[in-house]
């Protein structure tokens, strides 16, 4: 078996079926493992820019000398360009194929990514940011949707791998940051050259992006619903926990277990670096057990290291509560898009940017609620709220078998 269509795979491996428990599986063909490690380099290229911005954020708002109040506004305004942008990409995806789009979007991305790091006016920089925004959300439903594809022709779990490269790329971004900013590079030339190596490594995978004709059926653009609604519903809880830890972990950890900030910061980058690292064995955890397993492993690991981490008083034991989480969720989202791309009546693109944007706005909402909720109690009750979201995904799970 080189390649399996919609139907099989629906009945195989990505819906928890006869793939499981280490059958044998034939090679995929040269062409589609060539397109495989393409899209993954994308992904990769996609995280490092973002991990690149994040490392340049003070040194953006020093330059332009806006407030931190107005900085969290040039944030949202991000997040809402590619929430703008995000349906618009299964639209484009349904009428010129994903390669064409990821392409495109991935260009431009790496056009903005350079852009944006060098504005010092506060008006053009909002500007730059809400088109970096919406770079981001055409390249991230582009490349999910490319890569399902990619997946179908495997015939084999490959999802959770994508997002790894994903994390990964986040990583090495930040790290990249930090460095050409160490080296006297942060005023913005560090941020154009590595838009440049951005373009060129896209031009020369360009190639071997897997080109599938454009579907002739289902809807490429439209407001979520049934199927495609739930399974957005499951992503907007997903990514508000990866948000909110984002924004609070660093306090629960300094609130709850007096930890310096260095120290407190080590939550989230063990939140981070376990969730990188499960997604590369997610494939083979999927092929093994089954996507309703790993969803339900996922949910009830989300929930018990949230509840880890906001009950304990002992800083290494918060850490590892943020550690398993990372564990628990890193393949949730990938299993849920993965459905997303087999929505009945919606193309791959279509399904997939409902999902996404639905999750994306989860990531907008799951902060300042929760900050609201601290307001009124603390930090720790307000993150324990969320281990509900777990508990929601765990009892839920069979939503990504068809």
């Amino acid at each position: 078996m080189t390649t399996m269509n919609d139907d099989a795979m629906n009945d195989g491996a990505m819906n928890d079926g006869p793939m499981k428990g280490g059958a044998a599986l034939a090679r995929p063909p040269a062409h589609v493992e060539a397109a495989r490690w393409a899209i993954s380099l994308v992904f990769l290229l996609n995280g490092a820019g973002i991990g690149l911005w994040a490392a340049h954020v003070p040194l953006v708002q020093a330059r332009t000398g806006i407030s931190t109040g107005t900085l969290g506004f040039l944030l949202l305004t991000i997040a809402g360009g590619a929430i703008a942008a995000m349906p618009m990409s299964g639209w484009l995806s349904g009428r010129w194929g994903t390669r064409a789009v990821v392409l495109a979007a991935g260009w431009m991305f790496s056009l903005m990514t350079a852009v944006l790091m060098n504005i010092g006016d506060a008006t053009a920089l909002f500007a730059a940011a809400f088109v970096f925004g919406a770079s981001n959300g055409l390249l991230d439903v582009s490349m999910n949707t490319n890569a399902s594809e990619v997946e179908t022709a495997r015939g084999i779990p490959t999802m959770s791998s994508f997002h790894g490269f994903y994390s990964l790329g986040g990583l090495i971004g930040a790290a990249v940051g930090g460095i050409v900013i160490g080296a006297g590079f942060g005023d913005g030339r560090g941020a154009l050259a590595a838009g440049v190596v951005f373009a060129v490594a896209i031009a020369l995978c360009a190639r071997f992006i897997l080109a599938v004709p454009p579907a002739s059926h289902g809807s490429h653009f439209a407001i979520p619903r049934g199927p495609a609604l739930f399974l957005g519903l499951l992503a907007l809880l997903c990514f508000a926990v990866e948000g909110a830890l984002v924004d609070w972990s660093a306090l629960l950890l300094a609130e709850r277990t007096g930890a310096e900030p260095a120290s407190a910061a080590l939550g989230y980058s063990a939140f981070s670096v376990t969730m990188a690292a499960c997604r590369f064995a997610g494939d083979r955890l999927v092929l093994r057990f089954g996507a309703v397993p790993v969803m339900t492993a996922g949910g009830i690991g989300i929930c018990a290291g949230l509840l880890l981490a906001v009950t304990s008083t002992h800083f290494l034991l918060s850490a590892l509560g943020f550690a398993l989480i990372g564990l628990a969720a890193a393949n949730v989202v990938p299993l849920i898009f993965s459905a997303a791309a087999r929505v009945p009546g919606m193309s791959a693109g279509g399904g997939l940017a409902a999902v996404a944007t639905l999750g994306y706005a989860g990531l907008l909402l799951a902060p300042p609620i929760i900050g609201s909720i601290a307001a009124h109690s603390n930090i720790a009750v307000a993150l324990g709220v969320l281990s509900l979201a777990g508990i929601v995904v765990a009892l839920n799970a069979r939503v990504v078998k068809r």
